[in-house]
């Protein structure tokens, strides 16, 4: 891995890159929380599914929003962070094949900020959010959700209420027409999924793999009814 600055406008945004050796790989913007409370790119949490992306072959990004670490600027409220984002992505796509898959994710205020960038960017082809903080946004810019993706929430989070994360991923799973939107919910922990970083990486590897398995098989059945219709 390396460190990357990003430039976005005036700004200058810190992050920290891994650089797949397959050309193909899919590629993972990650997003921490809230930076007027402790987020960074450098916290465990972040830093662990950082790890599981790389652990499954994807060329994976994280950054410091503006205003945290070595990034310029000051904190604007999701706004300028929804900017920063959107560069993020724009500097994965210069440093990628243009048809990779993306995935993004976002952690509480992350998640905010990743949602939103879902829904702008079609190029997204799924999302992790951890402690989607529903009780504090409003998330019905939802409407419906894009692509499929993999929701996980604390069951004692005292700063977004499970009752409102489980409302908005049931509207989630009921919006995507597939099967693949799944929630979780992580016992004995708290908004920051403190402790349970390990049990976290592994329902976030789980859902990857089932992804990449269900992509290939999809591939094989394209090249499948290709060859029957040539053969016809």
């Amino acid at each position: 891995m390396v460190e990357v600055f990003l430039n976005n406008e005036t700004k200058k945004i810190e992050g920290r890159y891994h650089q797949s050796k397959d050309t193909n790989a899919p590629v993972v913007l990650i997003l921490h929380h809230h930076p007027q409370y402790g987020g960074s790119m450098d916290s465990k949490i972040i830093h662990t599914i950082y790890e599981s992306f790389i652990d499954n072959n994807f060329s994976a990004l994280t950054i410091n929003f503006r205003g945290v670490g070595k990034s310029t600027g000051t904190f604007d409220k999701g706004i300028g962070e929804l900017t920063d984002a959107a560069v993020a992505i724009d500097w994965l796509q210069e440093h990628n094949s243009n048809n990779v898959p993306i995935w993004i994710v976002g952690f509480s205020f992350g998640a905010w900020v990743a949602m939103q960038l879902t829904m702008r960017r079609p190029e997204i082809v799924s999302f992790v959010a951890l402690s989607l903080p529903a009780t504090k946004y409003d998330f019905s810019f939802l409407s419906p959700c894009p692509v499929p993706g993999l929701i996980i929430q604390s069951n004692n989070d005292t700063i977004s209420e499970e009752s409102d994360v489980t409302e908005l991923a049931q509207r989630l799973i009921n919006s995507v027409k597939n099967n693949h939107m799944e929630y979780h919910i992580v016992d004995d922990t708290n908004h920051f999924l403190r402790d349970k970083e390990e049990e976290v990486a592994q329902i976030i590897d789980n859902y990857i793999k089932l992804r990449l398995n269900s992509a290939v098989t999809s591939s094989k059945k394209v090249k499948k009814e290709i060859r029957v219709k040539e053969y016809a």
